[in-house]
């Protein structure tokens, strides 16, 4: 473990933190990578890519496919093909933009949200079940560490940060 006094005054330390931290951070991609067959045996069946979706929508509102898009970092016929899926399953609805008849906007139906939040609750019980020795303040700071991470990486994949595309809705529709 490195000493935590060190400071970038100390090339090699520094060097040597960053790669603890980049082993341990691939570790834990390699983790949550792992886990995607979980997202199958909770309620609803959906994948990832479906659910974070879903959790757009919820989030932000009816919006464009191409907000989407963006949102998740994935080209638009990406997002095309997932939303005809989701739509054949009566998860999303499709309308006219009114105020552009050439664009289409996206929103989470009732039976969309209901399997949205079956999913959460059965996600969020089985973290709770694998971190039982996390109090409160643990859960808040890890996610406030990861949060931090997220909003480091981003801009490298041409992003912008976590909290920056959260703002989908102040943004004018692309």
């Amino acid at each position: 473990m490195v000493n935590q006094s060190s400071t970038v005054s100390d090339p090699s330390a520094h060097a040597v933190a960053f790669e603890e931290f980049a082993v341990s951070l691939f570790r834990f991609t390699r983790t949550i990578r792992s886990t995607s067959t979980l997202w199958v045996q909770l309620p609803g069946g959906l994948k990832r890519s479906d659910v974070t979706i879903l959790r757009t929508l919820s989030h932000h509102g009816e919006c464009r496919p191409s907000s989407i898009a963006e949102v998740m970092g994935v080209g638009p016929s990406v997002i095309s093909r997932q939303l005809v899926a989701l739509g054949e399953q009566e998860l999303v609805v499709r309308r006219r933009d009114p105020v552009d008849g050439r664009a289409e906007l996206i929103a989470l139906t009732p039976v969309g949200r209901e399997r949205l939040d079956a999913m959460r609750e059965a996600y969020v019980a089985g973290m709770q079940e694998q971190f039982t020795d996390w109090d409160e303040a643990k859960v808040r700071a890890a996610a406030a560490l990861l949060e931090e991470i997220s909003d480091h990486i981003a801009p490298a994949l041409g992003r912008d940060s976590a909290r920056a595309t959260n703002q989908l809705n102040d943004k004018e529709p692309a």
